[in-house]
Formats: C-alpha cells, structure tokens, sequence
C-alpha cells in the first residue's frame, strides 16, 4: 500500500509511541458497522491522534503513532456520515486506552481497553444528499443536577424540536452540571430530537477528583469521544475545542488552549480549502468583553488566531457565561488582521440562570432567565455554503418573541412590562403617565426600554411612537435589566426567586417624548439583526388626566 502521509508540520509534535495503529476508513454501503465484501476503503479522509493529521491511501488505509492514552478519530469528510449509537451520539472514533485511567476517579474515567486491534476501521455511511444549505440546532450549557432537572430540559427544549428537520445537533459543554452519572439519562433524552448529536465538554463535565488537565475529562472521553475534533457538512468545517484547562483539585479551572491543541488546529486546517467556512465552538468564550477573568476569556486566543489568519471564511460560538450572551466582532486591536472582522457569539443558555430559578409555570417548568434578562432558550444557525446565520429561539415561547420592553420612569419610576408573553413574572398593571411625570422634580424621565435577546452592537434598534417615523434607541452601556431587577425583587426569598441581575450588554433606551396628549398610545420597537432579520414588538402606554396615578 502507499503509506499515507503526515500533514506537513505535525511531525516535530508526535505523540511518543512504541506502536502504530493501522487500519482502514470504508463506505459502509448497508450501514452494518461491519466492512463486507464490496465496501471499498475511502481515499482522503483526515483521521488524527488528536496531535498528528494523516490523510487514508487510495485504498482507504491509514497509519497513526499511538501511545497509551490515545484516542484515535476520524474526520467526518462532506457527502458521508459516521454511524450513531442508539442516543445519536456519533462514533467515530477508538479509545486506545490498554491501562484504563491511571487513577481512581469518582465517575470512573476510562476502563481499560486492552492491546491495540490489529486494524483499527472506521465506518463512514454515505449521504444520498448532503446540501449546502441546512440547518444545525446549537445547545449552551444544558447542565442539569438531577433527574427532575433533566425532565424540565425535557419539557421545555427537546419536544419541540423532535422531528427537527436539522442536520445535526451540537452541545457546547456543560453537559451535565458536574453528576457525570447523569450523561446516560441525559443522552436517552436528547436522543428522542432525532438527530445526530455532538459534544465537547465544558467545566461542569470535568472529573474535579484529577489530579491534572491530563484525566480531568477521561468520564467525558469514556462516553463521547475525543474532546477535540472536527467534522465537514456540505461547505462548513467544524472544529470543537475543549478549551477548559483543569488546574487541580482545589484550584478550579482557566480557558486555556495547550500547544499539543494548537499544533492539532493546525494540521488539521491544512486539509480545508480556503473557501470552506470555519466554525470554531469552544465552551469558555474567546473572549467576553465584559470582564478579564481567566475563568470566562480564552486566555491564549492570540495563538488561535495567528492559526486562522488570512481565512475569508471564520466564525465561532461558545456558552459558559451565565450573565449575558452577546455577538463581538474581532478587529487588529484584538490581534485579527482579516479583511472582515471575526465574529465570536456567546449564546445564551439552554438552562439559562438554573433549573431551579425563577416562576414555575403550569407545566412545573422554571421560567430560568439569565441574569441578563434573556430567557433561556437554544439556537438554529443556516448555513448557505461558506454563509451563515443565528437565530435564537426562546424556550417554549414564541419564535418572534425576540425582544422584551418594559417601562419606567416618572412618579415613583415604576416598572412595568406590557401584556403577552414576558417569559416569566406577572407585571399586568397597565402603563400610565400623568403630564406631570415628565417635570424633573417628579423623578426620571419615562423612558422605554427594549432587551433585545441575543443582542449585540450590530443590531439597529429603533422605535416608532403612534405610527411616527422610527427613530434610533439607544444602545446602553451594561446596565441591569429593570425587567430582571423588578422580577427579583418580587420572588425574593421564595421557591421561585430567578437568579440575581447581572449588568446586561444588550439593552437599548429611549425616552418617551413629551409632547405626546393624553389618552391611549402605541409603541413599536423594531430590532435588525446583522443578518438583516427584523423583529417588532407593538404595545401601548396611557397618559392620564386628573389626579396622577399612584406609584
């Protein structure tokens, strides 16, 4: 056979090894997970040992330097699929583990897994077709404690996207919300959505029993696979990168990428056209822009960068911060020297601030906003070949409910959200101003404001006064929701108090004019999402005669 050759760059970082493992990438025509007789080997294909990036012969081979603690996968090329388990959990890998675990850990880590097979095959099903438009559906943070919490995430995510006609699901970590016992549940549940579902991990999924970085994800490899990894679908290249560096037992954690990661990127970007799009998912942001902490930023992104400089084609996506969820656009001064900006999101999560926070509705379900005022909730990102959109889906509320308004100001500065849906809480008093509310002496100025869910700083947000021409909102700087502030302040101290407000960085405000009669009037808020998606939101105030209204 031709021996298959090592991407250009990998070798100076070798996994040290004594053994080889060989084997074979085939098209699985009748999807038995067996190669028969007929199925021929797959030329091409990227198959890795999480350091070194080798590309299969004519014939399908492959040959890879292992050591005792290896995972060996393969890279899901476009126009074939790697086989499923029975929780859609995607195989396409082999754990090369023939000590198990090195240590005692209290979710078991690795089992032993004995000496390396002959001929290490993977499966690869081909696609009858694979477009380059399609779908994904994208999780933050599920991060359940219990079984309860799990049938909420149940209830309030997964039926509704049962029969999904996505192509695929991914989680960017927090699996689970550190009982690594729970993935098996977890797993069955998400399975019913029906599609194939990918994982990397975040740092509720760690063993915290490790003594370092090294094991401190062997309970999430014993189930899912390698924690970095990538994957091809029509025109987009997928790379998951763990990128939560476990400092010890008693010294929690950083994001941090390792140079043996690095060196991985690199060997396995030199395999992807230029002209495929990138997707970089993490679960610790690149970086926030709310706050320095080594604990919310990727300490190391410069190096990540440099890899992906001069690629027309980027964009990246992480969970993990529990406050707020944000697009930022990366720029020379971040250290990207691309003709457009890179784009980084933090999503909101699909728990949002907790399972147990907030009102619990007629299901028993927690309303669970975050911080930031956005209710929880998980994302459908369209791609149209190397282009791409995001849309965020409020969990179990309707797809264009986007943007939540609230008011106050004036006598008293009362807050006060309309009627419809708020996602959680109960402000149905309806909103009144008296002349008088707009004199200085009598308190604030009454003042509109619209939380954009999912916002960020290239959103345009505008609002219009009976039908008058729109006018720019103000994009404030990070402030506390008033919706979120008020909510907190109701439930305080009971089964239902939502999670603490943290300064959110979506929030845009605008003055009600003054000039406006007495009698019944309407607001419209209009918000324009970057991929130029527009979302309105109607609702009505009052201005009353006579004696002010109490505050």
């Amino acid at each position: 056979m031709t021996a298959a050759v090592l991407v250009p760059g990998s070798a100076s970082g070798s996994v040290p090894s004594g053994e080889t493992a060989r084997g074979v990438v085939y098209e699985d025509r009748n999807d038995n997970g067996r190669r028969d007789a007929g199925e021929p080997g797959i030329p091409d294909v990227a198959v890795s040992n999480g350091l070194d990036v080798v590309t299969t012969d004519d014939d399908g081979r492959y040959a890879l330097p292992v050591d005792d603690e290896t995972i060996i996968f393969v890279s899901k090329p476009a126009g074939y699929m790697v086989p499923v388990d029975d929780d859609q959990l995607p195989q396409f890998y082999y754990r090369h583990y023939p000590n198990g675990t090195p240590h005692e850990l209290r979710y078991g880590g690795i089992e032993p897994t004995g000496p390396l097979p002959e001929s290490v095959d993977f499966a690869l099903v081909p696609q009858e077709e694979e477009p380059d438009v399609f779908d994904a559906v994208v999780f933050a943070d599920t991060q359940t404690t219990t079984s309860g919490e799990l049938a909420q995430l149940q209830e309030d995510i997964v039926d509704e996207l049962v029969g999904t006609d996505a192509a695929f699901g991914l989680t960017v970590g927090d699996v689970v919300n550190d009982p690594l016992n729970l993935y098996a549940e977890h797993n069955s549940i998400m399975s019913e959505i029906g599609v194939p579902w990918w994982n990397i991990p975040g740092n509720h999924d760690m063993d915290y029993d490790a003594p370092t970085d090294e094991h401190a994800t062997d309970t999430f490899k014993s189930v899912f696979g390698p924690t970095n990894y990538s994957f091809t679908y029509g025109d987009v290249h997928v790379i998951g990168l763990d990128n939560v560096e476990h400092l010890g037992p008693d010294e929690g954690y950083r994001g941090h990428f390792s140079d043996e990661q690095l060196q991985w990127v690199e060997n396995d970007l030199a395999l992807v056209p230029e002209d495929k799009l990138v997707v970089i998912a993490t679960h610790i942001p690149l970086r926030t822009g709310a706050t320095d902490s080594p604990a919310v930023n990727t300490g190391n992104l410069d190096q990540l960068l440099a890899l992906l400089q001069g690629r027309e084609h980027v964009y990246s996506f992480a969970g993990h911060d529990t406050s707020n969820s944000w697009h930022s656009w990366f720029g020379p001064e971040d250290g990207w020297q691309g003709d457009e900006p890179f784009h980084h999101q933090v999503l909101a999560e699909a728990r949002g601030g907790g399972w147990s926070t907030g009102p619990i509705d007629e299901r028993g379900v927690h309303a669970a906003d975050m911080a930031d005022g956005n209710p929880n909730g998980y994302y459908t990102m369209s791609f149209d070949g190397p282009d791409y959109t995001s849309r965020y889906q409020p969990a179990s509320l309707p797809a264009d409910f986007q943007l939540r308004l609230s008011f106050s100001g004036g006598r008293g500065d009362v807050m006060h959200v309309p009627g419809g849906p708020s996602g959680s809480g109960d402000f149905a008093e309806p909103v009144q101003y008296h002349p008088r509310d707009w004199d200085a002496e009598h308190g604030p100025t009454p003042t509109v404001t619209a939380n954009v869910f999912d916002g960020g700083s290239r959103h345009t947000v505008e609002m219009s006064i009976d039908g008058r021409p729109f006018a720019p909102m103000q994009l404030s700087e990070p402030a506390m929701d008033p919706y979120v502030t008020a909510l907190h302040e109701m439930y305080q101290g009971t089964d239902e108090q939502p999670v603490a407000p943290e300064p959110s960085s979506h929030l845009w405000t605008a003055a009600l004019p003054n000039n406006v009669r007495p009698g019944d009037h309407t607001v419209t808020v209009r918000s324009t999402d970057p991929y130029g998606h527009a979302t309105e939101r109607t609702t009505e105030f009052e201005v009353v005669t006579g004696r002010p209204p109490a505050r």
